[in-house]
């Protein structure tokens, strides 16, 4: 139905919802792979071959706050982890990343519940053995481990980007020897480490926690780094100077 077309530009496709619109392709059984948000060429880096390259990588990304889920956003990507509108406190972040997959294999046991005074309801607390995870974006326990379950079966565990926030040098030096090809750590401080991100607290001072500063970047505001060779390569393109 759609020829020789190498692309099928979904425009308003980001307020729509690009689940709703590769759906609605289904349903009229076109190319699903074709389909292009219209804002995601405006992502710096952005070239066809790249984005068509991180489509079919199937990534999974493992990060311990909102980052994970907003940069999917942002890309228009599935979610292909469980740790989408959560977070996990920062004494259990590395232990948790050094063991993905012990982790992984056991079911989230409800501790309690948290008030959260944005969204005016109680969210669970749940417990994956040792590490205590905050589910602050749901105020059903039973929904949170239905979506917890379902975005774990689609986890790619051939092709894992890992990553966090600290701003404590020695739990950054605790992070860079996990053993994964792709992770990145946000710090606010420069650092020979070779997984230390760097972000200027200086910057976007909208923004006054530093790890706002890291999710408004899952959003490209702004895009300190170049977002497709970090998510492809796990590779450091700084975008601006800081």
């Amino acid at each position: 139905m759609t020829g020789g077309c190498d692309v099928i530009l979904a425009v308003g496709a980001k307020q729509i919802g690009m689940s709703k619109v590769t759906q609605t392709a289904n349903e009229f059984k076109l190319d699903t792979e074709k389909l292009l948000g219209d804002w995601i060429v405006c992502i710096p880096g952005f070239t066809l071959d790249k984005y068509r390259q991180l489509q079919r990588s199937r990534l999974s990304i493992f990060a311990i706050n909102c980052f994970g889920g907003l940069v999917s956003h942002t890309f228009g990507l599935p979610f292909r982890t469980p740790i989408i509108n959560m977070f996990i406190l920062e004494q259990d972040r590395v232990r948790f990343l050094s063991a993905l997959h012990d982790y992984m294999e056991k079911p989230p046991v409800f501790k309690n519940t948290k008030w959260h005074a944005f969204f005016k309801f109680n969210y669970p607390i749940v417990m994956l053995g040792d590490v205590e995870i905050h589910m602050n974006h749901y105020s059903d326990f039973d929904a949170a481990v239905a979506k917890w379950n379902e975005r774990k079966a689609l986890i790619n565990w051939d092709n894992l980007f890992v990553t966090m926030l600290t701003e404590d040098e020695k739990i950054l030096r605790e992070f860079d020897v996990l053993p994964y090809a792709k992770k990145v750590c946000f710090v606010p401080f420069k650092s020979d480490v070779d997984s230390a991100w760097y972000i200027d607290v200086g910057i976007n001072k909208r923004y006054s926690k530093f790890s706002d500063k890291v999710n408004r970047f899952g959003m490209g505001d702004p895009f300190y780094y170049d977002p497709f060779d970090m998510l492809l390569y796990g590779k450091k393109t700084p975008l601006i100077e800081m």
